[in-house]
């Protein structure tokens, strides 16, 4: 995945031991490494909250009183989102305590997660990206090609982040080479591990080769990642960093990030009549909630588009 994130655990009570064994289990059951570090977070957040306002921090005293008012908290702090999130994240928690006896019931059995209001995400449009491109594309150097090919392969796979910084490639080896530009195709590994291909267009290969040809020369050419920088491999935290200075360069303010893609990508390709079982499966979605959400931003637009295609009262 490009990225293995370690848990720093120092928790009071027993919920140290018990999250340190908890870690273990959700590696074992091969949970990738960013869902291990938010379950964990929502586990130590928690414990954190509990102690600092004198609660139970052994598990088996700990209430659904507590949860709530912990997540009460989240809710007067965060989005609600983050606060769905958490929740997420202790319900595993403590269902897996349940599981190993060291609770006899979890204490979230009759919960019910907070609501999250139906905010559709922001898209970027083509005139956006076009502006996006324009930052880096006509340059020579490594970094803006690299930073081009990054962009474009964003705008052509919807891919997450995570994804696109566990790229690797070795022109010797095919089997440890996740880009295929004669054939146009990529090979992603997706949450839960689960590896995917996803196509890649003409000007996204061009782009790639045009990279590839000044990564040749790099003194770190011979490391396993696509994504090179200064230091070495172009980790998911300077891929995202990129995106946010290109973003400013191009005039899109400060909130350009790398999942914009792939909300954008899911409402592109839903305009242009792809079918929900092949979009969810490109984008590597095993619920089709996530392609009624990603694609919402822009459903009345769509909708009205194949209204006006219909034409009923043109017909009449």
């Amino acid at each position: 995945m490009g990225f293995a994130p370690t848990v720093r655990i120092e928790l009071p009570g027993d919920l140290d031991v018990n999250l340190t064994s908890y870690v273990r289990h959700l590696r074992a059951a091969n949970m990738s490494p960013k869902t291990v570090l938010t379950y964990s977070e929502a586990v130590q957040q928690l414990g954190s909250f509990l102690a600092d306002r004198g609660m139970p921090t052994e598990v088996a005293e700990i209430r659904r009183e507590h949860i709530e008012a912990f997540i009460e908290n989240l809710l007067g702090r965060y989005r609600p989102a983050t606060a769905h999130n958490r929740y997420r994240g202790l319900q595993s928690f403590f269902r897996w305590l349940e599981e190993e006896g060291e609770v006899r019931e979890t204490p979230m059995i009759r919960m019910k997660p907070p609501r999250v209001p139906e905010t559709p995400p922001d898209i970027l449009r083509l005139t956006d990206l076009r502006k996006l491109l324009a930052t880096c594309e006509p340059g020579r150097t490594l970094e803006d090609r690299r930073d081009a090919a990054i962009l474009r392969f964003f705008m052509d796979t919807g891919a997450r982040l995570a994804e696109v910084a566990g790229l690797r490639f070795d022109p010797r080896d095919p089997d440890a080479t996740d880009v295929d530009l004669e054939r146009g195709l990529a090979n992603l590994v997706g949450k839960g591990r689960r590896p995917r291909p996803v196509s890649i267009g003409v000007k996204t290969v061009r782009a790639l080769d045009r990279y590839i040809r000044l990564r040749s020369k790099h003194p770190s050419a011979g490391t396993p990642w696509l994504w090179l920088g200064r230091k070495g491999q172009f980790t998911a935290s300077g891929i995202g960093q990129m995106v946010r200075d290109r973003g400013r360069q191009a005039g899109l303010g400060d909130a350009i990030h790398p999942h914009l893609f792939r909300h954008s990508w899911a409402h592109a390709s839903r305009s242009r009549g792809m079918q929900e079982t092949d979009l969810m499966r490109i984008a590597g979605w095993k619920s089709r909630s996530m392609v009624e959400r990603y694609a919402a931003s822009t459903g009345t637009e769509r909708a009205l588009e194949a209204q006006r295609k219909v034409g009923v009262g043109d017909e009449i």
